[in-house]
C-alpha cells in the first residue's frame, strides 16, 4: 500500500486521536503527586476537605448554595491560606539565602522581652572614647550650639567590612573635588587610603523636640557575587543610609531614633513599645550618654541602632570608628581586620543642600537625577528636588538606587517621601503614636533649599508616593492636615511589619 492511501492516513490520524489523549493524561496522572511540593495548593485543598460536608449538605438546596460554598472556600483561603503561603515562602528566601550566601545576620532585634530591654543596660564597644565635646550654650550662636549637639550626639559606628573593603568605608560624597558622583568609583581605587567622613546636622526644631540626622555614603553597593549575578538589583554605584534621633527639649536626653535599612525604617527607643503604625525594633544605646551605637552592614550598608547581639560582629571583619573630636585622625586599613581605634570627621549637608534642586538632566552630571515635587513656594513657583544620587550602574526603573535623605520613603508606613527628612515631626507622630509639635522653629534642609517658612509651606505640600503614583498623599482640607489612610489596607499591621522587617534583615 502506498504511503498517500487514504485508508492508511485515516487510520494514522484516528490512531493519534485515541493515544494522544490517553498518554497525555497518563503524563498528568504521572506528576500528580508534584502537586504536593506546592504549598498554597495543599492549604487549599485541606480547607476544601474542611468544606466538603458542608457542600454535600448544600447539594439539596441547588447551585447557589453551592456557589456560595465555594465563595467560603475562596475567602477562607485568603484569609489563612495565602498568609501561611508567604510566610512559608518567606522563610524559604531567607534559609536559601544563609546557604547560598553564608553571611545572614541573624541577631534578635525586635522588642521581644530580652534583658537589653532593662533600663540602664549598656552596650559595651570596645576602643578609644570619643573625646569630651566643649559644651556650648543655647544663648551663643544657634549655628554653633547646633554644631555643638551634632558633635555631642556623634554615633559610634560598627561597621562591617566586606570583601571590597573601599567600598564599605564611608566618605563624601565629593571626596574626589568634583560634583559628578558618577566617576566615584574610578577615582577611590587610585587612593591608598580613604577618609571616613559621616554627615551630620540639626534638621529641625519644634517646640518640644530637636531632630538631628547622620547620614553615612559609601562609594558602592555591592552583594555577594552570587547574588549580583542572580539580578542586577542588588548592587549600584553609590549608596547613602543612615539614621534620625529625638531629642526631647525638656530632658535634652535622646528618646526616638529611626534607621534607614534598605527602604525601611527601624525604630528604636529608650526601652518604651510604640503606640503609633510601626514596630519598635529594639533600644538605643548610648555610650557616655549621648553618642547612639549604630550598627551599619557591609554590601547594603543598611543602618540599624545596634543591639547586645551585634557584638559578635566584632570577631571578625569590622571597623568600630567614633567621632575624631580634634584628635588625631586614624584611618580604617582598607582589609577586613578588625579595628576598634578607627575615627572619622563629621560634615554638615551643605554640598547636599547646594545641587538639591539641580541640575537634574542625566546629561548635566550633575549630583542628583529625576525630580520629586514637593509643592509650591510663597511666589507660586514649583518646589522640586533630585530623586536619586546619579550614577551609571544600576537598575535605571527601580527604585532601588541610591537616594538623598529627602528621598528615603518606606514603603509600608503613610508619610509621603520627603516627608520624613523635611518634616520630620510628622513622620515620628505616626511611626511612634506620641503627640508631636509640628510647629518649626528652625527647619534647616527648608530654608538651605528653598529658602521658604516651614510652617506655611507644610500647609501646601503636594508630596506623593513616587513608587505607587497617588497612593501616599498629603491632602490639605478645610485648614487641616491628615493622610489619606485608606491608602494601606488597615489588615497590614503591626504583627505582619515586625515580619517584613525580619525578611529586610535577613536578605539584606
Amino acid at each position: 500500500m502506498e504511503p498517500s492511501d487514504p485508508a492508511l492516513l485515516a487510520g494514522a490520524t484516528s490512531s493519534v486521536a485515541s493515544s494522544s489523549p490517553g498518554g497525555l493524561r497518563r503524563l498528568l496522572t504521572a506528576l500528580r503527586p508534584l502537586r504536593y511540593l506546592c504549598y498554597p495548593w495543599i492549604f487549599w485543598k485541606g480547607l476544601g476537605t474542611g468544606l466538603q460536608w458542608l457542600r454535600f449538605k448544600l447539594d439539596f438546596f441547588g447551585p447557589r448554595a453551592r456557589v456560595a460554598a465555594f465563595v467560603v472556600h475562596v475567602l477562607l483561603f485568603i484569609v489563612l491560606g495565602v498568609p501561611a503561603s508567604i510566610l512559608i515562602t518567606g522563610e524559604i528566601l531567607i534559609h536559601a539565602n544563609e546557604w547560598l550566601v553564608g553571611e545572614i545576620e541573624g541577631s534578635p532585634i525586635q522588642n521581644n522581652g530580652k534583658q537589653w530591654w532593662i533600663t540602664g543596660a549598656t552596650l559595651p564597644v570596645p576602643g578609644p572614647r570619643t573625646p569630651a565635646i566643649p559644651l556650648v550654650s543655647p544663648s551663643d550662636d544657634i549655628e554653633k550650639y547646633h554644631r555643638y549637639l551634632v558633635e555631642l550626639h556623634a554615633p559610634v559606628l560598627i561597621h562591617k567590612i566586606g570583601y571590597r573593603p573601599e567600598w564599605d568605608i564611608p566618605i563624601n560624597i565629593d571626596f574626589d573635588g568634583d560634583n559628578d558622583p558618577r566617576n566615584n568609583r574610578v577615582h577611590a581605587a587610585k587612593l591608598r587610603a580613604l577618609r571616613p567622613v559621616v554627615y551630620g546636622e540639626v534638621t529641625a526644631v519644634t517646640d518640644d523636640s530637636y531632630y538631628l540626622l547622620y547620614s553615612i555614603y559609601h562609594i558602592r553597593d555591592y552583594d555577594h557575587p552570587v547574588r549580583q549575578q542572580l539580578t542586577s538589583w542588588s548592587y549600584h554605584d553609590s549608596d547613602n543610609e543612615g539614621f534620625m534621633i529625638r531629642l526631647d527639649r525638656k530632658t535634652m536626653k535622646v528618646v526616638q531614633g529611626e534607621g534607614w535599612f534598605h527602604n525601611r525604617f527601624f525604630l528604636a527607643t529608650q526601652g518604651e513599645a510604640s503606640k503609633g503604625n510601626e514596630p519598635v525594633q529594639g533600644k538605643i544605646f548610648l555610650e557616655d550618654q549621648t553618642h547612639p551605637v549604630v550598627y551599619v552592614q557591609h554590601f547594603g550598608h543598611g543602618v540599624r541602632f545596634a543591639q547586645p547581639p551585634d557584638l559578635a560582629a566584632l570577631e571578625s571583619s569590622t571597623k568600630v570608628m567614633r567621632y575624631r573630636a580634634g584628635g588625631t585622625p586614624v584611618n580604617p586599613g582598607l582589609d577586613r581586620r578588625v579595628e576598634t581605634s578607627v575615627n572619622y570627621d563629621l560634615q554638615p549637608f551643605d554640598f547636599w543642600y547646594r545641587f538639591a534642586k539641580g541640575p537634574l538632566r542625566p546629561e548635566d552630571k550633575g549630583v542628583f537625577e529625576g525630580e520629586i515635587t514637593i509643592g509650591r513656594g510663597k511666589a507660586g513657583n514649583k518646589l522640586v528636588v533630585g530623586r536619586v544620587i546619579a550614577g551609571i550602574d544600576y537598575k535605571k526603573s527601580s527604585w532601588v538606587r541610591p537616594k538623598p535623605p529627602w528621598s528615603w520613603d518606606d514603603g509600608w508606613d503613610r508619610v509621603p517621601v520627603a516627608v520624613w527628612h523635611f518634616f520630620p515631626s510628622r513622620a515620628f507622630a505616626l511611626h511612634f503614636g506620641t503627640p508631636l509639635s509640628d510647629h518649626y522653629i528652625f527647619n534647616r534642609p527648608i530654608s538651605k533649599i528653598f529658602n521658604e517658612d516651614p510652617n506655611e509651606l507644610q500647609k501646601h505640600l503636594s508630596v506623593k508616593g513616587q513608587r505607587r503614583p497617588g497612593v501616599k498623599k498629603w491632602d490639605h482640607k478645610k485648614g487641616t492636615r491628615h493622610y489619606n489612610r485608606d491608602a494601606y489596607v488597615r489588615a497590614v499591621n503591626i504583627w505582619m511589619k515586625k515580619y517584613v522587617n525580619r525578611v529586610f534583615r535577613s536578605l539584606g
